[in-house]
């Protein structure tokens, strides 16, 4: 095959075949004496000789020990084609080849691709590399090998791997980081693993809403930035507050705050983790309110209401996907929440069912105390209860109430 050099020197295919074949015949013979795969004459053959200076004289040898042995005869090499291309000094030569030893039914013959680039140095062309050797994956298009280039390039491509690698796992946790700020992490997990996340049930489930009155006002008289860094705040502070105690927030709407207890990890929280959560961020916001006030800021009250009943959990759509719970037993939380009054936490009767025997321990003995009598422990209430009686609650009836505040010696 012949072509012009893009270079605009003379074509050299007939001088970069000669030497392509000389190497090539040189190397079928083999060096059966010295153990070695390349004959002592074989002159072109210079990226080999490089190759042994790098990696060391005995360690070559012995990589080429194996095929030594297993082919202890010299080949006889029937071209099928070849195609020579050229790159200014560099050339690159590649053809099917059969490689045959012996003859008769012990005979071998291997179909082989090769891929040899030559070098021109002072207007002779010498073999510089060949496909299959060690360093070839190292080399780039037009570029042979030198002494000592071999450890040059194998640290650069270290450096390189080491470099993407943690490219790799900075964007991994960036991902990670974000994909959990969105969904809960066992539902993360299985969205990783499965490509989706399964709805499922919780019989137990204790959801709280949040709702700030007067903001409808303080959006007339802060400016859109201002309403939204004063929303910001204390959504901030209520995601602190719920993440201490395993509650998994669900979603904002407008002024609107709503998480739940219970999953999707039930033991993550309790009924009463979720109480105390609420009264928490009452407090939060009546502090809140006191300081806006001092400035001369709009501030915002707030209503609190707490149920406990069974819901579906999981993820809708495929686009903007967010984890989501169903069923009644949110919309009677809903309306704990606007049946309740400002600065209270309203509760449903099951969540009153489930929280009013929880205790903690007592310093000093007082008239509530209660003493285990397995243990000799010392308690008090967590909570006191107001009993609201049969409260109008809009879609769903007259339903027993109760307002929660933390028990008269658990305030500090």
């Amino acid at each position: 095959m012949n072509r012009n050099d893009p270079f605009g020197q003379i074509d050299d295919t007939a001088a970069v075949l000669a030497a392509h074949d000389q190497c090539w015949n040189s190397y079928a013979q083999r060096d059966l004496e010295a153990r070695f795969a390349v004959c002592a004459d074989d002159v072109p053959f210079f990226g080999t000789a490089l190759h042994e200076r790098a990696v060391g004289k005995a360690h070559y040898r012995a990589m080429n020990q194996k095929g030594v042995d297993q082919y202890p005869h010299a080949f006889t090499i029937e071209y099928i084609w070849k195609e020579v291309r050229h790159w200014g000094d560099v050339a690159w030569v590649e053809g099917d080849t059969y490689w045959i030893i012996g003859s008769g039914i012990s005979g071998s013959k291997d179909l082989i691709r090769q891929t040899t680039i030559l070098k021109r140095v002072e207007g002779l062309w010498l073999v510089a590399h060949v496909h299959g050797s060690d360093p070839d994956h190292r080399l780039r298009e037009g570029e042979h090998m030198t002494h000592g280039r071999v450890f040059a390039r194998n640290a650069e491509l270290e450096r390189e791997v080491v470099e993407r690698t943690r490219e790799l796992r900075e964007e991994k946790k960036r991902s990670d980081d974000l994909l959990l700020n969105i969904l809960p992490e066992e539902v993360a997990e299985e969205l990783k693993a499965k490509g989706h996340a399964d709805a499922k049930h919780f019989d137990n489930v204790t959801i709280l809403f949040t709702d700030f009155k007067g903001f409808t006002e303080a959006s007339e008289k802060l400016s859109p930035q201002d309403l939204l860094e004063e929303l910001n705040t204390c959504f901030k502070a209520f995601d602190g507050i719920i993440t201490a105690r395993g509650i998994e927030k669900i979603k904002t709407i407008g002024d609107a705050y709503m998480c739940a207890g219970g999953l999707p990890v039930p033991a993550s929280s309790t009924p009463a983790g979720v109480v105390q959560a609420a009264l928490e961020m009452q407090a939060f916001m009546i502090a809140r309110k006191k300081e806006r006030d001092a400035q001369g800021k709009p501030s915002f009250e707030m209503r609190v209401g707490i149920h406990t009943g069974p819901v579906v959990a999981g993820i809708v759509g495929v686009r903007k996907f967010a984890y989501d719970i169903w069923g009644d037993t949110v919309n009677t939380a809903s309306r704990m929440e606007s049946s309740g009054e400002v600065g209270q936490m309203n509760i449903s009767e099951s969540t009153y069912a489930l929280v009013k025997a929880v205790v903690v321990p007592e310093d000093a003995v007082a008239s509530t105390h209660r003493v285990d009598p397995e243990n000799g422990e010392v308690t008090r209430p967590a909570f006191t209860f107001s009993p609201r009686g049969k409260v109008q609650a809009k879609g769903k009836g007259e339903m027993e109430m109760y307002f929660v505040q933390l028990s008269a010696n658990n305030s500090g």
